[in-house]
C-alpha cells in the first residue's frame, strides 16, 4: 500500500473537491439555467393553441348535423329511383363538409373533414354502385336461364335426351 504525506492527500483532495464543484456548476446551468424568455412565450403560445382548439371544436359543432343528415341522406338513397335533385344535393353536403378542411388545410386535424367527406363519398358512390350491379345480376340470371331454356330447345328439337 502506498502511504501519502498529508501534503499530498490535500492536494488529491482539493483537486477532486474542485473537479466536483465545476462538474456541479456546468450540470446546473445545463439544467437550470433560463436561455431566454421563454415564460411569455409559452403562455401567449399557449393561449393561442387554447383559442385555436376552442374554434376546432366550434367548427366540429357546427360541422357535425351536416354531417350526420348527409349519412342519413345516403343511407336512404334509393338508387333506383330515378331523382337527380338527391343525389345533387347529397354531393352538395359532401362538399359543404369538404368546405371546412379548406378553412385551415395547413392544420393536421382539420383533414378529418376531408377523410370524412371521402368516406361520405365513397359510400354513396358504393351504395349507387351496388344497386346497379343488383340489376345487372338480375339481368344476366334472366339471360342465363333464357340461355337454358333454348338450350334444352334445341337439343329436344334435334332429339339429344339427356
Amino acid at each position: 500500500m502506498i502511504k501519502f504525506s498529508l501534503k499530498e492527500k490535500r492536494e488529491k483532495f482539493l483537486f477532486f473537491l474542485g473537479m466536483f464543484l465545476i462538474t456541479s456548476a456546468i450540470l446546473c446551468t445545463a439544467i437550470f439555467y433560463n436561455y431566454g424568455d421563454e415564460v411569455t412565450v409559452s403562455k401567449t403560445e399557449f393561449s393561442r393553441k387554447v383559442n385555436e382548439e376552442e374554434e376546432f371544436e366550434n367548427l366540429v359543432a357546427e360541422a357535425l348535423p351536416t354531417a350526420d343528415t348527409t349519412y342519413a341522406k345516403i343511407e336512404k338513397f334509393n338508387p333506383n329511383v330515378e331523382a337527380l335533385f338527391l343525389e345533387n344535393d347529397i354531393k352538395g353536403s359532401i362538399g359543404a363538409i369538404k368546405s371546412y378542411y379548406y378553412r385551415r388545410p395547413y392544420d393536421s386535424r382539420y383533414q378529418s373533414f376531408l377523410y370524412a367527406s371521402k368516406l361520405y363519398e365513397n359510400l354513396f358512390y358504393d351504395k349507387r354502385e351496388l344497386a346497379g350491379n343488383g340489376n345487372d345480376i338480375a339481368r344476366m340470371t334472366k339471360l342465363l336461364d333464357e340461355c337454358k331454356l333454348s338450350t334444352r330447345q334445341l337439343q329436344q328439337s334435334l332429339g339429344v335426351n339427356h
